[in-house]
């Protein structure tokens, strides 16, 4: 969704003469992963930056494209003559140069593991995938079986053509490529996942400008939106106090 932004605060210089407080209260357990791992998913113990640009980000309803959210930060990085920090997904925050994190305070927190469902490509989707073809059911059968001797492999001279599939014999040589339109595009792999639940509310103090103080209340008060922190299950309120 492409969506058309008001430019002129933007490329405005910054002003952080208004203080506030956002709280944030956890609804549901939160794994706030800062970068994409390997095999094992750490959560950080409090939300990044990026994080909480984000969720502001959300509940303005600043849904854009990611052309068009280059194109804006590009004209940002040549109003202000600096790269813009982004997150280790490749996040990149319109909010930062007119906003800014000062201090925080983390609640207590119970940490614990639990498996999150990740959507991965690759040739592993045979065994990865519970959903397929119908037609694919007598060659999966037949190659499960030893004595049909029949292999789906990813090698060189193997069967390619679709047709292998409705016609194929014993002693076979299937290319895993022959049985992918016939796979989900993703398949489902378990990841074990690092989840934290707070024992209260994040606080965090936050310097800004009185106008987009004024905007974030606002969009706070009736976010666009949907408010989460990491894992868009990790399902937050948040709310906004003017600090005197």
């Amino acid at each position: 969704m492409t969506m058309k932004l008001d430019l002129g605060f933007l490329i405005e210089p910054p002003d952080f003469s208004m203080r506030a407080k956002l709280i944030i209260e956890a609804l549901a357990p939160l794994s706030m992963v800062a970068s994409m791992p390997g095999k094992y998913y750490r959560s950080q113990p409090e939300p990044t930056p990026e994080m909480l640009y984000g969720l502001l980000e959300n509940a303005l309803g600043w849904h854009i494209s990611k052309r068009e959210r280059d194109k804006l930060s590009a004209k940002l990085k040549g109003q202000f003559q600096r790269e813009l920090e982004k997150s280790g997904v490749g996040f990149v925050s319109l909010l930062q140069f007119h906003l800014r994190f000062v201090a925080t305070c983390i609640p207590p927190l119970l940490h614990y593991d639990d498996y999150w469902s990740q959507h991965e490509k690759g040739s592993r989707f045979t065994t990865g995938s519970r959903n397929y073809d119908y037609r694919l059911i007598p060659l999966l059968n037949a190659a499960k079986d030893e004595a049909n001797d029949i292999k789906i492999e990813e090698r060189a001279g193997h069967r390619k053509d679709s047709e292998v599939i409705f016609d194929f014999q014993k002693g076979e040589r299937v290319h895993i490529e022959a049985l992918r339109d016939y796979f989900p595009q993703y398949y489902v792999s378990p990841k074990p996942r690092e989840y934290v639940l707070p024992k209260g509310a994040f606080k965090f103090t936050v310097e800004t400008s009185a106008s987009l103080s004024k905007m974030l209340a606002e969009a706070l008060s009736n976010p666009v939106a949907p408010l989460y922190l990491g894992s868009n299950d990790g399902w937050v309120e948040a709310d906004w106090e003017v600090l005197p």
